[in-house]
């Protein structure tokens, strides 16, 4: 088991053993999602050199070799499935309602906020919001702040933008009492230029402390101000985290590693499938006779003199290996998708009271105990934003998604069809199962076609499915 120790320990950007721990696990994932180009830079250390392989050998296949994005497309899917639908926030305080539609002072809603969020936790473990107040600068009233227009909003912080963090025990909970990250800052440089400057925020109950790098390479403390709201100083960190697979305090491990690792065997098989193939394509001309023709170069158009009895002729492989390469790759993709399908697959999982809630017993998918994480984590940040308008609750809300796992849409929803045949299920609930699936388009809306289909049944009888022309759930119609 490998030991991480603080390089430093006056060292502002050192890392804790932890959060060392955690980006090492994250390495494969990074490199596959900065897709065929990262893979490709990363070299040898996903695609070795074989024995006997020659340098230049090795410099052509690394660069033909294309990856196929199984863990990036997984990710994506995953995601789109839990954002499959808006995030209900019937629940949200009204003093928060008009903040969500620029929840982090970007142009970015609550759904699209979040959505990037859970995509970086689901990918690598961990993902963190810092929920950030306007500066305390002078002995400020929430009646002053309101009048200043000030507000708080959500900052993300990747996880490979997290340095460390430290906690201690409050009435039996553990709870953060010290955050550090990275930052980049663009700042103007001259009339038309601009310069980045790398920054690391360390976050302490009531205070952020600003460190940057001098000329000479060493941090100093650039700045540092108070944590208020309404007034009055924090008296915690306002981080909250979001970690679908802990291992530790304020860490993780990615959900999906094993399906990065699959997908990294992946890129070696078909960097040798196509290799191999290449050779296989061009045939091997062979000679027989007295005459030497070391010197020879055989290319079209050129007329060779072979001497005395001299023969040519061609030497093909069998394609027995390319035939087996081929039978390999179809397994391993078929190992990818069964290890991807993971998340949506039902079981008993062990959850403690709190993430369980109305589930505790039941079979849930870990998608939807994920899901389940971040409708916890999104209210937490919600009651860390409401305190600056001196109320205690932000609210909850609700996320429906379309998580359950469905590998057949078409087949499922001839059963549904059915079942709206023999009464048991309306035509509204029908149309939106179809939608769900993925077979009507997601722009479509029942209410709509409902006219369409009262219209249509003034000329001729409807074909294809009856949406509210005398079939059942009439209540519905």
């Amino acid at each position: 088991m490998a030991v991480f120790l603080l390089s430093n320990p006056m060292d502002v950007s050192s890392k804790t053993g932890a959060v060392s721990a955690m980006h090492a696990k994250n390495t494969v994932v990074q490199s596959l999602m900065g897709g065929t180009s990262a893979m490709r830079a990363a070299g040898k250390t996903y695609l070795p050199q074989w024995p006997q392989e020659s340098k230049e050998a090795y410099d052509i296949r690394l660069s033909t070799s294309t990856l196929l994005p199984v863990m990036a497309e997984t990710l994506g899917q995953m995601v789109g499935r839990v954002f499959f639908r808006d995030i209900d926030t019937e629940q949200v305080s009204d003093s928060l309602l008009p903040l969500l539609d620029n929840i982090d002072l970007q142009n970015n809603n609550l759904p699209v906020f979040c959505s990037a969020w859970f995509k970086d936790a689901l990918a690598y473990g961990a993902s963190y919001v810092l929920v950030d107040y306007p500066s305390a600068e002078g002995n400020r009233t929430l009646a002053d702040d309101k009048a200043l227009g000030l507000r708080p909003y959500a900052v993300a912080v990747r996880n490979a933008d997290v340095i460390g963090f430290r906690s201690e025990v409050r009435a039996g909970v553990p709870v953060c009492t010290q955050f550090r990250y990275r930052q980049t800052i663009i700042e103007p440089d001259g009339e038309f230029g601009e310069k980045t400057i790398e920054q690391i925020n360390v976050l302490e109950p009531g205070l952020v402390r600003r460190y940057r790098k001098s000329d000479k390479g060493s941090w100093y403390l650039h700045g540092e101000n108070l944590l208020s709201a309404g007034g009055n100083p924090l008296d915690y960190v306002p981080v909250v985290e979001l970690v679908p697979n802990p291992t530790g305090f304020f860490v993780g491990e990615p959900p999906l590693l094993e399906l990065a690792h699959l997908n990294i065997k992946h890129w070696q098989s078909q960097s040798d499938q196509d290799n191999i193939t290449h050779y296989v394509r061009v045939p091997l001309l062979s000679y027989s006779g007295s005459e030497n023709l070391e010197s020879v170069v055989a290319a079209a158009g050129n007329l060779l003199s072979l001497g005395i009895d001299g023969q040519l002729s061609y030497v093909e492989h069998s394609g027995a290996a390319i035939a087996a390469g081929a039978s390999s790759l179809e397994k391993l993709e078929a190992d990818m998708q069964a290890a991807g399908a993971k998340l949506l697959i039902r079981s008993k999982l062990a959850l403690t009271d709190s993430q369980a809630r109305e589930e505790q017993g039941k079979e849930i998918s870990l998608l939807r105990h994920y899901a389940n994480l971040l409708e916890d984590a999104i209210g937490r940040m919600l009651d860390m934003m409401v305190r600056w308008v001196g109320e205690q609750s932000g609210g909850t809300v609700e996320i429906s998604g379309n998580i359950d796992a469905d590998f057949n849409p078409a087949a499922s929803l001839d059963v549904l069809l059915k079942m709206n045949a023999a009464g048991c299920l309306s035509d509204q609930t029908l149309f939106e199962e179809a939608k769900r699936r993925g077979l009507v388009s997601n722009m479509a809306e029942w209410e709509t076609e409902k006219e369409r289909l009262a219209e249509e049944a003034e000329t001729a009888a409807p074909a294809g499915m009856d949406f509210g022309q005398g079939g059942q759930g009439d209540d519905e119609k």
